[in-house]
């Protein structure tokens, strides 16, 4: 259906370069707190796409 397919890490990072929210980081650290899994790794290359 050609229905793009987008994980919760997208959507932050989508949400960040578009505006809607200041910053991503304060977001993947609730995330992780609410036991999303996140490395440390994927955190900060997700940060270094949206320049933080």
């Amino acid at each position: 259906m050609g229905i793009p397919v987008r994980g919760t890490l997208g959507i932050v990072i989508t949400a960040k370069l578009r505006g809607v929210i200041p910053a991503a980081r304060p977001v993947l650290e609730q995330l992780r707190l609410c036991g999303m899994y996140l490395s440390d790794r994927v955190i900060n290359q997700s940060l270094a796409l949206v320049g933080e």
